[in-house]
């Protein structure tokens, strides 16, 4: 989660949507007074290496009775800087094909381990809390609280517009962040039986009905 007030904007980051990659890149455009949440040690290294500033201001925020933190939903953040000033910031997250993102959490999931049964995985609790957490980035009440949603699918040529929208200095050029764990080849698609399927068009409704979204 990054907060700009020297450029007026909030990214909400939500999971398993490139969300790393677009914060090293935002990080490198902030100031002294901005806030920016800590990522991974690895990612803290691409970030530096890529010119960006690492965490800070992000252990006392106003308003919040613990340090902001990565993944925070807009509920808290809102809290966190007054419901005025932050409809006055141009605040934006990204969403990504939910069929796709859950293959992505599922090889997140496994990556040191041998993989289990993909079925049972969308069965588990980890796919309901990962539906429920990641739209509470984003939403408040089911209904969307941020000024923007990116399309993980087009992310470069609308983060471009954001970047221009914000007239932010430089380019919005992406690291590869956390990349490496899915495997190269099969559609989505080519996971799923029609039980899987129809559970996450059901975890995912919201999403899937804002933006369109079609297995």
């Amino acid at each position: 989660m990054i907060v700009s007030h020297e450029h007026r904007f909030v990214f909400m980051k939500t999971r398993k949507t490139a969300g790393t990659s677009v914060e090293i890149a935002l990080s490198r455009v902030c100031g002294d007074e901005d806030v920016i949440t800590p990522v991974t040690p690895d990612d803290e290294l691409l970030r530096r290496a890529g010119g960006g500033r690492g965490p800070q201001n992000y252990e006392s925020p106003p308003n919040l009775e613990r340090k902001a933190f990565n993944h925070m939903p807009v509920s808290m953040v809102r809290k966190m800087l007054g419901r005025q000033r932050f409809e006055s910031y141009f605040s934006f997250a990204i969403e990504r094909n939910p069929w796709d993102a859950v293959v992505s959490l599922y090889h997140w999931r496994y990556r040191d381990a041998a993989p289990g049964s993909f079925g049972d995985y969308v069965n588990s609790d980890a796919v309901e809390t990962f539906a429920t957490k990641n739209q509470r980035i984003y939403r408040i009440k089911g209904r969307v609280a941020v000024d923007r949603v990116l399309r993980y699918e087009s992310l470069a040529d609308e983060l471009a517009e954001v970047w221009e929208r914000l007239h932010l200095p430089g380019r919005p050029d992406l690291p590869h962040a956390k990349s490496g764990t899915r495997p190269r080849g099969p559609s989505y698609r080519s996971y799923y039986d029609d039980a899987s399927r129809e559970r996450v068009s059901r975890l995912f409704a919201l999403p899937i009905a804002d933006l369109g979204y079609e297995f």
